[in-house]
């Protein structure tokens, strides 16, 4: 009788553990967002913002500006995809431009929150790091396409 109470014990720990971890795997396999954040004048209206992201997303998706980020990345090679029209495709699928908030430090050190619009990639965990390259890339063509002086150090 002892031997079937250690066993009921070791599978129930076995199926507990092996539950735990597909919990865990489906957690780290949602799409996650990697952005990054264009911080705004804090006085520009909100429907402002909105009409940028919209232009900033149109202009994205209009030209060949993603055709050349995942040559320039190298992304259909690192997702093992068959082309880079393929790669471009997904990049397609998964950009995202929103209005949102920033954390942006001030000469005192005190964090504060400033509106930004929120360039990225919806990514998952394993493809992080390739799409994290990609929206940082894509961010040189939106500075181009508004206008705007590439800063000299990382933004994030």
């Amino acid at each position: 009788m002892q031997r079937w109470i250690v066993i009921a014990v070791v599978g129930a720990l076995l199926f507990g553990l092996g539950g735990g971890f597909a919990l865990w795997n489906y957690r780290e396999n949602r799409p996650k967002k990697v952005w990054v954040p264009l911080v705004l004048n804090e006085e520009l209206p909100e429907e402002k913002r909105g009409e940028l992201a919209e232009k900033i997303k149109a202009g994205l998706l209009e030209g060949s500006i993603l055709r050349e980020v995942v040559k320039d990345t190298g992304l259909a090679k690192k997702l093992k995809l068959p082309s880079d029209e393929a790669a471009e495709a997904e990049v397609r699928k998964r950009l995202m431009v929103e209005v949102g908030e920033a954390d942006v430090p001030t000469e005192t050190g005190i964090i504060r929150k400033m509106p930004s619009i929120n360039i990225g990639i919806h990514a998952q965990r394993k493809t992080y790091g390739p799409m994290g390259e990609v929206a940082m890339r894509i961010m040189k063509d939106v500075w181009k396409m508004l206008g705007i002086k590439e800063p000299a150090a990382p933004t994030i």
